[in-house]
């Protein structure tokens, strides 16, 4: 097929040209050919721009893309690719318990079958979960970190404490394993439980491994009370420790620090790079954010897992205690604003897309008590307050070593409305087009498209994706920058952008018109 009478963007960051592209056998066989030398099947790109399909480094469609092959957020917004297990949760290695313990705690996991019933995912080891990726057929690419928290709670449980060096050395054992059965390096998530509770040591040991194996170590950070460069200065000194290569997921300082913050987090980043380090960023690019409420509690409320928990929840004393501590640490929280998007299943659908405060008001309680209620109801509800400013975004993005990521979940508009949906989810990239190129020129559209495109591809270490140059898979998004656009609000997110016409994944049509074709052709990348 000839893909002609188009704007042709490499994802290299070049010049844009009036070219064509010629697909065979699922890979990109050629550019530039004349239409009159051509005598098979065409398709008229009708003069929009054509790219190289987004490639999305930070999403936690573990299992959505399970639910819903389709992947129907993801192919509206141009996404050819996606890599899940991020913030230390990946859907393997596991044992029946954890994932059972998963599917209750995390809403990252909590989706139901493809047929709308209850999911019992039934895979072991990393092997395993690939192949029921692969047997799912998704319409997207499908790649995977293996998540430090997943491997915590397998070997040691949801209880603090430090793992002697055996109990360490199995935990790196499982890692090196999975990545060796495909998976595409290690990440931390070191706000969650179990994460939480692990030392330096503990991450410097797993993130040594995806150094030995040639990979990536990705950290979702602490984020605890002594602040964004505290937190940055840990993930600097273990992969120096580890020497391994580090990406810091979602990088961004408080809307309460200082003007300059930034400015610096690049002067240590820059001054790390410089001494021979490799440490870089990925950023979400919505004001709001995005994660379990739960991460506000003190780490001691969280030990045990949902047992635990709900054990100091039902308890006089430990209740009195914690909420004490929420009035306290959260003095001046803006509860209004902490709109809950995310849920672990259908009981609590109720509380998707209300705040925090509204529900107080309505109980006529106090804010502090109305968490500890929700918490009760579903200790992993997910907010998404406004925690970033504008200005700050847009000085992380025209940093090189930035790129934009969802840290979404594909889903389903209608399926899983009822678990929450986010406008990042339907609509990262193209508010990178709208709003950071189009409107603002924060980037410039060649500049972005690489952002979006080779640089994720090339941090993943796949060279056949995220460009079109003769020989790469076809992986191509036909788009209108001068009409693509987010247009989901908190209120209704799950809408279709605007903008993003024709889909290809490995040669073939994803989406047509912006409607999807029967074919769904998405590979496990390894």
């Amino acid at each position: 097929m000839l893909i002609e009478n188009g704007v042709v963007y490499d994802g290299l960051g070049g010049a844009p040209v009036h070219s064509s592209v010629l697909v065979e056998g699922g890979r990109i066989r050629a550019l530039g050919i004349e239409a009159h030398s051509y005598e098979g099947e065409r398709h008229d790109a009708g003069g929009l721009a054509i790219a190289p399909g987004f490639v999305d480094m930070h999403t936690h469609s573990d299992v959505s893309v399970l639910s819903d092959p389709d992947c129907v957020s993801a192919i509206w917004q141009g996404i050819t690719s996606q890599v899940v297990g991020h913030c230390g949760f990946s859907a393997a290695p596991t044992d029946s318990s954890t994932r059972q313990s998963m599917r209750l705690e995390e809403p990252v996991f909590g989706f139901p079958g493809p047929d709308g019933d209850e999911a019992e995912w039934g895979w072991d080891t990393m092997t395993a979960y690939l192949d029921a990726l692969a047997d799912c057929r998704p319409r997207t690419n499908v790649g995977t970190f293996v998540g430090h928290n997943t491997l915590r709670r397998l070997v040691v449980g949801s209880q603090a404490g430090e793992p002697d060096d055996s109990v360490l050395s199995s935990m790196a054992d499982r890692a090196r394993s999975s990545i060796e059965e495909g998976a595409l390096g290690v990440t931390t998530g070191l706000s969650y439980p179990p994460g939480i509770y692990a030392s330096t040591r503990e991450i410097i040991a797993i993130a040594r491994v995806a150094a030995e194996c040639g990979r990536r170590y990705h950290t979702h950070m602490r984020y605890d009370s002594g602040g964004v460069r505290s937190s940055l200065e840990e993930a600097i000194a273990t992969g120096r420790a580890a020497e391994c290569s580090v990406n810091v997921s979602h990088l961004y300082p408080s809307a309460t620090d200082p003007e300059n913050e930034v400015e610096r987090l690049f002067t240590m980043i820059e001054a790390e790079n410089r001494g021979g380090g490799d440490v870089t960023f990925d950023l979400t690019l919505f004001v709001r954010g995005g994660g379990a409420w739960a991460q506000s509690l003190p780490a001691w409320a969280l030990e045990g897992g949902l047992e635990g928990f709900r054990g100091r929840l039902a308890d006089p004393q430990a209740r009195a205690r914690l909420l004490a501590e929420i009035e306290q640490g959260q003095a001046g929280r803006d509860w209004d604003d902490d709109l809950i998007v995310k849920v672990s299943g259908e009981g609590s659908a109720d509380l998707v897309g209300r705040s925090i405060g509204e529900m107080a008001e309505v109980e006529e309680i106090e804010p502090a008590e109305m968490v500890l209620r929700a918490l009760g109801a579903d200790p992993q509800f997910w907010v998404a307050p406004t925690i970033k400013r504008q200005t700050d975004l847009d000085e992380l993005l025209r940093h090189e070593l930035c790129i934009p990521v969802t840290d979404g979940m594909s889903s389903h508009p209608q399926r899983h409305a009822h678990l929450g949906l986010m406008p990042k989810t339907f609509g990262t990239f193209p508010l990178l087009f709208q709003s950071y190129v189009r409107e603002r020129g924060v980037l410039g559209l060649p500049e972005a498209i690489a952002r979006a495109t080779s640089a994720p591809a090339d941090r993943l270490g796949l060279p056949d994706r995220g460009r079109l140059v003769e020989g790469n898979m076809a992986d191509i998004v036909i788009f209108d920058p001068m009409e693509i656009a987010s247009t989901g609000t908190d209120e209704a997110p799950g809408q279709q952008p605007r903008g993003v016409r024709d889909v290809m994944v490995n040669g073939s049509w994803a989406m047509l018109g912006g409607i999807l074709t029967a074919d769904r052709r998405g590979d496990v990348l390894t």
